[in-house]
């Protein structure tokens, strides 16, 4: 026998994978992802799907103009990304790879649900330590989107061959403007939050 332990391996194209090594910064994640139109669609379609989820059971509730209004702005938002990425990309000759760039950026979102449940930690052990709740809290979300943001503009950066100086500013631009349509509906209807606590109040 030859001694040498045999290694189980990942097949090519793993998300979770991908998304961890990103989450080190190790831009040979961007690999797993796929250049494709078939990795793309299955990247944006749970980002498609919650919403519609979403819209449908707050629509039940008897608000169904308001379900479509919040419905096509986070649609909107969704779509956002990639015609940001892609014209970004056309921009700056990078075409040949704006879809494993965009499919990275839609999955990097699910990173929100781990670094949520860490920044919780955080800021648990923060309060234990004596510190103000509401900062703790505060501190361990802004600790948790400064550190996506940094995911992404590395994404960004690999995906479209970008230096630092661009690739940090399309970024915080693309999820600037995403957030304001995400918002849009609850400036128009400043009640919008409450009704999607309490549905049943007309």
């Amino acid at each position: 026998m030859s001694g040498n332990r045999k290694r189980v391996k990942l097949p090519e194209g793993n998300i979770v994978r991908g998304l961890f090594r990103l989450a080190r910064g190790d831009v040979g994640g961007m690999r797993e992802f796929g250049n494709t139109t078939e990795a793309f669609s299955a990247s944006i379609a749970p980002l498609l799907a919650f919403p519609l989820v979403s819209a449908v059971l707050f629509g039940l509730t008897g608000h169904w103009l308001l379900a479509v209004v919040m419905l096509l702005s986070r649609v909107c938002g969704v779509l956002l990304q990639p015609v940001i990425t892609e014209l970004a990309a056309r921009y700056l000759a990078s075409r040949a790879t704006w879809l494993i760039t965009s499919t990275a950026l839609n999955w990097s979102i699910w990173l929100l649900i781990p670094l949520t449940l860490i920044g919780g930690l955080v800021s648990s052990g923060l309060v234990s330590l004596g510190i103000d709740g509401r900062y703790a809290v505060i501190g361990s979300l802004v600790g948790s989107f400064v550190y996506l943001l940094w995911i992404q503009c590395l994404i960004m950066r690999t995906g479209l061959r970008l230096t630092w100086l661009f690739a940090v500013p399309i970024v915080i631009g693309m999820n600037i403007l995403i957030l304001a349509v995400c918002l849009e509906p609850f400036l128009v209807h400043p009640s919008l939050m409450a009704l999607i606590v309490h549905p049943g109040v007309k």
